[in-house]
């Protein structure tokens, strides 16, 4: 199963549910794009620190802004907000695009911890393990 996080400028919330899902899920592959990448734009100082912390993560990533490509490979396409999924709706459709929260079965959105000191990236980075791991339909693809 092929798995896609979108964000805004995949710098934080979406390559940090990448690694949280890889992490979690041993019989499923996650990637992470961003909707509205910034050329020249990488993974946050603040991201790469927590994933470090918590997972040993030490790579760089440059951003990727999304594809035709990789909503054609995905299985599920799963965004931080309502408003990105209506994005992504409105320019290829919807039938496997949802939200984090709707699939965890909760309301809302992941607010953007960009720009914000790094206590705020710790709580979204808990947040959303505690979402991708309550996922119901993941939980056969569990390591």
């Amino acid at each position: 199963m092929n798995v896609l996080f979108i964000c805004t400028g995949n710098t934080c919330r979406s390559p940090m549910a990448e690694v949280i899902f890889n992490e979690t899920y041993q019989k499923a592959r996650a990637q992470s794009r961003g909707l509205f990448v910034h050329r020249g734009s990488v993974l946050s100082k603040e991201a790469r620190e927590v994933l470090y912390r918590e997972y040993g993560y030490q790579k760089d990533r440059d951003a990727e802004e999304l594809r035709d490509v990789d909503v054609m490979e995905a299985d599920y396409i799963i965004t931080m907000t309502e408003a990105q999924k209506r994005e992504v709706r409105r320019r290829y459709g919807g039938e496997r695009v949802f939200t984090l929260k709707e699939l965890a079965g909760e309301h809302g959105d992941v607010i953007d911890p960009y720009g914000m000191n790094e206590g705020v990236y710790i709580e979204t980075f808990s947040e959303l393990r505690k979402l991708i791991q309550n996922i119901p339909e993941f939980e056969n693809f569990r390591r």
